[in-house]
């Protein structure tokens, strides 16, 4: 019989619509992971890390490289995006 080995179990988005931490940007990477049923170690060949690297990314870690991470999104088709801002500051603002 052949074993087609452990399934891939979907995780949830993170709460929030904006990502502000390594904590929701990992639960995002791996929520999309699992909805596409990629398993760790299909999804870190295809994005060209390694497996620690991507666990570390989805379990939160701040201290990943910021290359990695954008390699795994760029894999899963993630797309980040920004929201113009404007932030004004007087002169006595300075010290």
């Amino acid at each position: 019989m052949f074993d087609m080995g452990k399934r891939v179990t979907p995780s949830d988005m993170p709460a929030t619509s904006l990502i502000l931490d390594s904590v929701n940007l990992g639960k995002l990477i791996k929520a999309r992971r699992t909805a596409m049923n990629m398993k760790l170690a299909d999804c870190a060949a295809l994005c060209g890390v390694g497996i620690n690297t991507l666990s570390r990314i989805e379990n939160g870690n701040p201290n990943s490289t910021l290359g990695a991470t954008f390699s795994i999104l760029k894999g899963l088709g993630i797309k980040l995006s920004h929201a113009e801002y404007a932030i004004n500051f007087s002169d006595d603002d300075w010290v």
